[in-house]
């Protein structure tokens, strides 16, 4: 009876677990009260429904091209080909995808935003080095150049490892043609990230852009707050011309976003009502354009077998 015990304890521990309602609590708090966010919030609002737009634009280009990817290929296996593709379409939506390309595309635009200051410091450190051992050269411009193309050599490297594609065309690489591999490589990548724009972005921005839309009214009230205080700092006789200076800097901010935020609200809002129908448009073209480019490989497949 008592070694029974014990293990009763455990049993009824483990069932009130499985009843117990587990929770998932947010970690972090709004941003809408915050002054700084305000001000940038219209600007933001822009940027996601710009975003959306160069993306679908983006995925139609990249759709127009999936015809010809056969004919750049010099006698491959044609069915390891198709492999490769289907693999590449199945990456774009993977998580471990989705994750590395959201990590990569973060730094890629760090990178475009702060090149130019950045090309500086290297270049202008590589030119001084240069010039304290004697040498008249310029450095300046290879050095930079030679930077732009290793971080954009990397952030593919780092992404390509996250996408099953690239791993087949690595173990069929004879049977797929060494010749092919770097431009069967340009066709996955071109694959896969079509896939991830069709299949992923777009509802990764009607998520992000109602979760905007829902603090419009926080903002707004935010803007007021700061509009108000801005005003009263600037006016203030007790403060420093500069103190003075940088509230209304922030007052002119927080006015223009003001000005702002009604209109690109609206323009928000519009495209959530859309957005479904165009993600689903989009969609379709997709699995058009990649089920026209399975049937010319399997053309190609059937006229490469002998007697066919």
């Amino acid at each position: 009876m008592g070694s029974r015990l014990p293990f009763i304890a455990l049993l009824t521990l483990a069932l009130a677990a499985g009843c117990t309602k587990q929770e998932n609590t947010a970690l972090t708090t709004p941003s809408s009260d915050q002054p700084g966010y305000a001000s940038r919030y219209p600007e933001e609002l822009s940027r996601v429904r710009g975003r959306y737009s160069e993306q679908e634009s983006r995925a139609r280009r990249a759709m127009g091209t999936f015809a010809g990817f056969p004919a750049e290929l010099d006698k491959p296996a044609w069915a390891d080909v198709l492999k490769v593709y289907e693999a590449a379409d199945a990456a774009g939506k993977s998580a471990e995808y989705v994750e590395r390309w959201h990590e990569t595309n973060t730094v890629s635009e760090f990178f475009t935003s702060e090149k130019e200051e950045i090309n500086k410091k290297v270049g202008g450190a590589a030119q001084y080095t240069a010039k304290q051992k004697g040498c008249t050269v310029d450095l300046y411009g290879t050095t930079t150049t030679a930077l732009e193309k290793s971080v954009e050599k990397q952030l593919e490297k780092r992404l390509r490892e996250r996408n099953e594609a690239h791993r087949y065309i690595d173990d069929h690489e004879d049977a797929l043609g060494k010749p092919n591999r770097e431009k069967l490589e340009k066709q996955a990548d071109e694959i896969s990230l079509t896939s991830y724009l069709v299949r992923v972005a777009g509802e990764e921005t009607k998520r992000e852009l109602t979760d905007l839309v829902a603090e419009s009214e926080d903002v707004k009230s935010t803007l007021e707050r700061t509009i108000t205080e801005s005003k009263e700092a600037a006016a203030d006789g007790k403060r420093s011309d500069n103190d003075k200076k940088k509230a209304q800097a922030r007052l002119e901010a927080a006015e223009k976003a003001k000005g702002r935020i009604e209109q690109e609200t609206q323009d928000a809002k519009k495209l959530l009502e859309e957005i479904d129908k165009r993600n689903q448009a989009l969609a379709d073209e997709y699995d058009k354009a990649l089920a026209e480019l399975k049937k010319k490989v399997e053309e190609k497949s059937s006229e490469a077998k002998p007697g066919s």
